[in-house]
This record gives C-alpha cells, structure tokens and sequence, in this order.
C-alpha cells in the first residue's frame, strides 16, 4: 500500500526531475540562438536555417516533456499541495521557449535577406543575449538545487532577479540605439522584435524564479 506522504514525495521527485529536463532544452535552445546572434554580428557566411531546424527540434521536445508533467499534474488530484505553482511554472517556461524559437526564426530571416546588422546594434544585442543566457543559467541551477537543498534553491532565484535587472537595462540601451539607427524599416522592426522577445524571455524566467521561491518553502 502507497501512503498519501509517500505518494506526494514521489509525484515532487518526478516532477523536480521533468522540471530539471525542461530547463536543460530551454538552456540548450538559446545557446543555439546565441551562437546565431553571434555569426550575424561577425557577418559569418553561414547557413542558419540548420540552427533554426536544431531549435525547432528542441522546441518539439519541451512539448513533449510538458505533456508528460501535465499528465503526471493532472493524476495527482489532491495530493499535491503546490499543484497550482507547478501549474504556472510550466506554463511560463513553455512560453518561454516559443519565445525562443520566434527569435531564432528572425535572425534566421535577418540571414536569408542577407541585412547587414549595424556594428553598434549588433554588439549590444550581443551583449543583451550573454546576459539573458546568464539568467537562463541561473534559473535552470535553481531548479537542480530545488531537488536537494531549498535554502540553495532560493538563494539562486535571487540571483535570476539580479541578472534579469541588467538584461532589462541592457535592453533600453539597445532599443534606443536600434530606434535611432539608420537602418531600413524591415530590418529595424525585426531587431526591435528580436530585444523584445530576449527581454520577455528573462522576464518569464524572473516570474518561474517567484514559483520555485514558494515551492522551495
């Protein structure tokens, strides 16, 4: 017999572990989206479309792995006492990495009309994708933590915090410079969409590194 202590105990393992996954592909996607970044910025002649298949892939498996935590959710019932936190920490990480895949599929239509990023709009994007993959970091670490040390866990949801005040002051810096730029409007309005997305993604992780500060007590 399975006693309800036990039974919750095991549905929190489960669930910490598919959440560690999750952060990995989530990580893993926008190291790909900064490697494109980077090749822009250097005018690399490279073929981005095998990076966007490469984040599209891992896209695929985040739904996959968040069909099987809803499912896990959805047959615990009652036993689960922050059912609703996991919930909302899922949801915003799997917006989080379409999030993702919409700034992989611009640099990718950047590449294909062969733009020409301007040199100071191409290093703070830079500079503005290395801080937001920092937060990621940073999240995804909490979220290994939450599994053995809480006090650890909540400690580096501070730190997401930290790193998503600079990539949002990262961001007015380079919304501004791209504005001011004088650069064609189709290319303009895709890296004003590409910040906007960056900076949406660190404010998803910052409202995950919230839910993982309630699990974690």
């Amino acid at each position: 017999m399975i006693f309800p202590v036990e039974s919750e105990d095991r549905i929190m393992r489960n669930l910490r572990m598919l959440s560690q996954d999750h952060a990995r592909v989530v990580v893993e996607s926008f190291r790909k989206v900064l490697v494109m970044i980077e090749n822009l910025v250097k005018n690399d002649d490279i073929d981005l479309n095998e990076s966007l298949k490469e984040v599209e892939k891992l896209q695929s498996e985040s739904l996959e792995i968040r069909r099987i935590i809803m499912k896990e959710l959805h047959e615990t019932g009652g036993l689960l006492i922050n059912r609703e936190e996991f919930y909302r920490l899922f949801s915003k990480s799997g917006e989080g990495i379409d999030h993702i895949k919409g700034v992989a599929a611009r640099l990718w239509a950047i590449s294909e009309q062969n733009w020409k990023i301007p040199r100071e709009v191409g290093e703070g994007l830079m500079k503005m994708a290395e801080a937001a993959f920092e937060t990621l970091t940073k999240l995804r670490e909490s979220l290994m933590s939450l599994r053995f040390d809480s006090e650890r866990a909540i400690q580096l949801t501070r730190q997401v915090e930290e790193a998503e005040r600079k990539v949002d002051a990262i961001y007015r810096e380079v919304d501004l410079e791209i504005i001011t730029s004088k650069m064609e409007l189709p290319l303009l309005l895709t890296l004003r969409d590409i910040a906007h997305l960056i900076e949406s993604v660190t404010d998803m992780a910052n409202e995950e590194a919230d839910l993982i500060s309630i699990i974690a007590l």
